[in-house]
């Protein structure tokens, strides 16, 4: 039922892993691409309430809300450069857990 997300997932933990070769905020669009195509079309009403809240929290750090596209940057580009060390981090945990609540919710 959730392979497929589970597979976008571990990619997207994967590409948050250091070391990162096109540098940091790349590693987090890359991921941040990934999660939104494992999350597409999904009935969030389907998943337990703590993976709906890590779902809930991830998407508002993927939320361009007041971000545009400048100088052929994507508004995801913009703003991974402006996360702190400490946002990154949370970005990364809250991946994991999905990541691992889809492989562990997938069926064998």
């Amino acid at each position: 039922m959730y392979a497929y997300p589970a597979e976008r997932f571990a990619t997207a933990r994967q590409a948050l892993m250091a070391p990162h070769a096109n540098g940091e905020a790349a590693a987090v669009v890359d991921a941040f691409k990934e999660c939104r195509l494992g999350l597409h079309r999904m009935n969030r009403s389907k998943l337990d309430q703590s993976a709906r809240a890590c779902v809930y929290a991830l998407e508002c750090f993927m939320s361009t809300d007041g971000f545009s596209d400048s100088g052929g940057e994507s508004a995801w580009a913009i703003k991974a450069k402006g996360l702190s060390a400490q946002e990154t981090s949370e970005i990364a945990r809250l991946v994991g857990e999905l990541a691992h609540w889809f492989s562990s919710h997938s069926a064998p």
